[in-house]
């Protein structure tokens, strides 16, 4: 086990963000307990950095993104948004903005598998970095909300973008519109989530999960998510060859040799990668 964080803030604050990697999974969590995780200036600039940094670690195959204490996240910290931004100067606003938006998009794009575990709160933009995630994971006792709506705003971080392609139009404007927040089963149901997991099995659950995605076939992995997120971009005969440039790029790595020579050997395949 490795364990690494960052120092972040003045004086003697403890780091915003905790990184810890076991096994391959590498366990990312915001750390703001006291503020409900709520994210500042210096909690966007540590995310951006991981971003990179856990894209090129070869020691990791997944990513796990939870929040420290009762909430995963419980979106922008507004007081801290109040004291650094002139609400009369739209250029400063766009530039933060734009600033935040360049963090999600490293996040969707991180090339390992990535799941957000919410343990807790995650309204506004915490409900979007976790949907940002390519896998969402809900303690049963959690709740996701746009929430932008009640403060006045209109949603950021991708929400536009996410909401309706997991839900649909209708059911995207209604948890826009209102920006009423929803239970696990819910999420689940409508398609926002995976998973909704009993609080008593939660610890168990995530460690699992990130455990199996560390321990599967990670370029096939990354390449079965490089074509997911460029499916909505593409029409059938583009998927088509994308697909059949993936696979026999996929028939040079060790990770496929490795499964056939379980496959013929009756076994359970163990991967390598990348």
């Amino acid at each position: 086990m490795s364990a690494m964080s960052t120092e972040s803030g003045a004086g003697q604050q403890p780091p915003r963000v905790l990184l810890e990697v076991e096994r391959g999974c590498a366990t990312v969590t915001l750390n703001r307990p006291q503020r409900l995780n709520a994210l500042d200036l210096q909690t966007y600039e540590r995310l951006d950095e991981l971003a990179g940094e856990l894209s090129r670690l070869r020691e990791v195959r997944a990513v796990v993104l939870t929040g420290a204490g009762r909430a995963f996240c419980a979106g922008a910290d507004l007081d801290a948004f109040q004291r650094e931004i002139d609400f009369d100067d739209p250029q400063m606003i766009r530039d933060r903005l734009r600033f935040v938006a360049s963090v999600v998009k490293r996040w969707v794009t991180i090339s390992k598998p990535t799941t957000a575990a919410v343990n807790g709160l995650a309204l506004g933009g915490g409900c979007n970095l976790a949907l940002a995630c390519d896998m969402v994971l809900m303690r049963e006792d959690a709740c996701l909300g746009q929430t932008y709506v009640q403060r006045g705003l209109v949603m950021d971080m991708g929400g536009t973008y996410f909401l309706p392609r997991l839900v649909g139009r209708a059911k995207a404007a209604e948890l826009a519109m209102l920006g009423d927040a929803i239970g696990g089963r819910e999420a689940v149901e409508i398609g926002l989530a995976n998973r909704c997991v009993p609080v008593g099995e939660w610890q168990q659950a995530v460690a699992d999960w990130g455990a199996r995605l560390a321990a599967g076939a990670s370029r096939a992995q990354q390449m079965i998510k490089a074509g997911l997120l460029a499916s909505p971009l593409m029409d059938l005969d583009a998927m088509l060859e994308w697909e059949a440039s993936a696979i026999a790029l996929i028939f040079q790595t060790e990770d496929l040799r490795e499964a056939f020579n379980a496959f013929t050997e009756k076994r359970k395949p163990r991967f390598g990668g990348p």
